[in-house]
């Protein structure tokens, strides 16, 4: 079968799907449509070394350019004629509205519609998101005319509400957690029992993913107990509208507290993971957060907040703690268990890289994509 992922750059398909489209090479015929513009010659010679076709197709420009929208779908669809995919996929919510638009104009066998969360602005009533969401909704109620799609989320969460809000039909959805975790890469290791103990944040630099409680929180614990490393390693982005302040960023860098590890390739994130002990990622919500699942497959307990995404990585009480989001209280709470109980670091991270294998491996999630191929 020839099949297609499309996603807004490279970086982000190599981050969370080079694996599994890996796989998939190994059976079907891959392509990647992104935009290739800033990508190196390294990155594009390394996939293309692994059997996956790269096609580029340049951004759109402004967040809400109407013209722009239009220039990309138009190029979007031709190339995908051009191409004659069997199978396309589309990665995240936006991608997945465009997606949806461009497959009443296509002639192919199906449709993949990923939608990896749906961001922190779905609730906003901001009349420009409302009226975004509007939009969203009415190209979604288009397909039920067509019957060559399907909506993949990543939590039960996610899926009740489009389904609730009637973005899609419960009957042409399914749900598979996640791209899968190469657990011979990330493999488990068991921290040593030391007096240290190292607490990760890794993650954008976003107010939705729970950063500055992270600060508040680490703050509180630098001022309580002795041995204890707090690491933040995240990608700045101003152009984000859910950026953090610059000066909270200006925090972070000059912390006495934080040891700001800047943003870490996907190549070197597995010995970040060794160098902690545990993973706080008290973010709003999630589509299904892969930092965390590769943290648990090292073998690192999880701080995950009580929120969409974050909950199907964590069973509370055995591989982590689930704490009230933007609550730094509760964060800290959490972080004192494992601090006055430190035999739990290893007794929560067997479990969690168990867990891992057991549900969210590499070859467990391939098989699941395959499955999809042969209807």
């Amino acid at each position: 079968m020839k099949i297609s992922f499309v996603v807004v750059n490279l970086d982000y398909f190599i981050s969370h799907r080079l694996d599994l489209a890996t796989n998939l090479a190994k059976l079907h015929d891959v392509h990647v449509i992104t935009n290739l513009a800033s990508s190196s010659k390294l990155k594009i010679q390394d996939i293309t070394d692994r059997g996956i076709s790269l096609h580029h197709l340049s951004s759109r420009s402004g967040s809400f350019d109407i013209f722009g929208y239009l220039k990309y779908i138009y190029n979007l669809k031709n190339l995908i004629q051009l191409q004659k995919f069997d199978y396309v996929f589309y990665v995240t919510l936006e991608m997945s509205t465009l997606g949806a638009l461009i497959n009443n104009f296509l002639k192919i066998k199906k449709s993949y519609f990923l939608i990896t969360g749906i961001g922190p602005f779905f609730y906003t009533k901001r009349f420009k998101y409302v009226l975004y969401r509007f939009i969203q909704k009415i190209i979604f109620l288009l397909l039920r005319f067509k019957n060559n799609y399907l909506f993949i989320f990543q939590n039960n969460d996610d899926q009740e509400i489009f389904t609730d809000k009637k973005f899609c039909q419960y009957a042409m959805s399914t749900i598979i957690q996640g791209n899968g975790v190469d657990t011979s890469h990330f493999k488990y290791l068991k921290r040593e029992e030391t007096s240290m103990i190292t607490f990760l944040f890794a993650s954008k630099l976003i107010y939705s993913k729970g950063i500055i409680e992270f600060m508040n929180a680490s703050k509180k614990i630098a001022e309580k107990y002795q041995g204890v490393k707090f690491y933040v390693a995240g990608n700045y982005d101003p152009t984000n509208p859910d950026t953090i302040s610059v000066k909270d960023f200006e925090k972070i860098k000059t912390s006495d507290y934080i040891e700001y590890k800047g943003f870490i390739e996907t190549k070197k994130m597995r010995d970040c993971l060794y160098a902690s002990s545990v993973l706080v990622l008290p973010s709003y919500g999630e589509g299904l957060p892969k930092v965390a699942l590769e943290a648990s497959a090292t073998g690192m307990p999880l701080i995950l907040s009580n929120v969409s995404g974050c909950r199907d990585c964590l069973i509370d009480g055995k591989n982590g703690l689930l704490v009230e989001a933007k609550n730094s209280n509760a964060i800290e709470i959490a972080m004192e268990k494992f601090i006055n109980q430190k035999e739990l670091i290893n007794v929560y991270g067997k479990f969690s890289s168990e867990f891992v294998d057991a549900k969210f491996s590499l070859e467990i999630i391939t098989q699941k994509f395959l499955d999809l191929l042969k209807d």
